[in-house]
């Protein structure tokens, strides 16, 4: 099974129906749908419910989480550079479905 992210209704940019990035082994990484294209190299990680930038993201390791899973959504939490948000950025859907 393969998740892949898509913005959802709370994000900046607006919904999509395509995804921006995909997990793989508790790590994110960018896919076409992203607008700065697919990237071989993970831009978050996942630990337990907490999101955090990876060293290969644009702004570097995050010391405090950036999102929150809860169920099939991310959450921007106190630690994004926009704060935290009642509204979902992303939905987590299996690729396959």
């Amino acid at each position: 099974m393969t998740l892949k992210l898509y913005p959802a209704y709370g994000h900046p940019n607006c919904a999509s129906k395509a995804p921006w990035y995909r997990v793989d082994q508790k790590k994110i990484y960018p896919v076409y749908g992203h607008p700065s294209g697919r990237n071989p190299s993970p831009q978050f990680e996942i630990r337990g419910s907490k999101v955090y930038t990876s060293h290969t993201h644009p702004m570097g390791l995050s010391g405090s989480p950036w999102y929150e899973i809860k169920g099939d959504r991310l959450y921007p939490s106190k630690g994004h550079p926009q704060g935290a948000s009642t509204h979902p950025w992303y939905l987590i859907k299996d690729a396959e479905n």
